[in-house]
């Protein structure tokens, strides 16, 4: 009994040894972008150290930097291209970028949503209220709840607007 315990034992220790996430930094660039910037546009930074997390660094599937670039600043709402960069190989076969996304922040919103919209959504039974306070990613946003007066994250698909009435 106890040489198949140890034998279990040292066969999850080595399959878990083998699914560890190899990241290796290949290069930092000042400045990165894919599109043409214009210069008469004021650029603002909307995303500090985007694409950088572990969790972001084990989901990117860019072969290219172009491909891992095109994904950092498609994902924040308004982004139009990448300074600080730091470029990653991982496991060899991908790449990944992180650096500050700027651009020029959505006046229109994104999804139907903007800063400042009053929005609804359900926890449990019960419905809550808030306003968005930040567009993060093309995901999620940052939403004030009215109730606790905290921020917290909520996904797109769970938000709803609501309508006000004018006075």
């Amino acid at each position: 009994m106890k040489k198949i315990i140890y034998l279990m034992f040292v066969v999850v220790i080595s399959f878990s040894g083998c699914s560890t996430l190899k990241v290796k930094q290949i290069g930092k660039m000042n400045m990165i972008s894919n599109r043409n910037v214009n210069p008469n546009l004021q650029y603002q930074l909307i995303s500090s150290y985007s694409g950088g997390s572990k969790s972001e660094l084990r989901k990117s599937t860019a072969k290219t930097i172009d491909e891992a670039v095109d994904q950092t600043v498609r994902k924040i709402p308004g982004g139009e291209f990448l300074m600080n960069v730091k470029i990653y190989a991982i496991d060899s076969t991908f790449y990944a970028v992180e650096g500050d996304v700027w651009g020029v922040p959505l006046v229109n919103g994104y999804r139907g949503f903007k800063v400042g919209s009053k929005v609804s959504w359900n926890v449990l039974f019960k419905t809550k209220t808030g306003i968005v306070y930040a567009l993060k990613d093309d995901e999620k946003c940052s939403v004030t709840d009215d109730e606790t007066k905290r921020i917290v994250e909520i996904k797109y698909d769970d938000l709803t607007n609501i309508i006000q009435q004018a006075k």
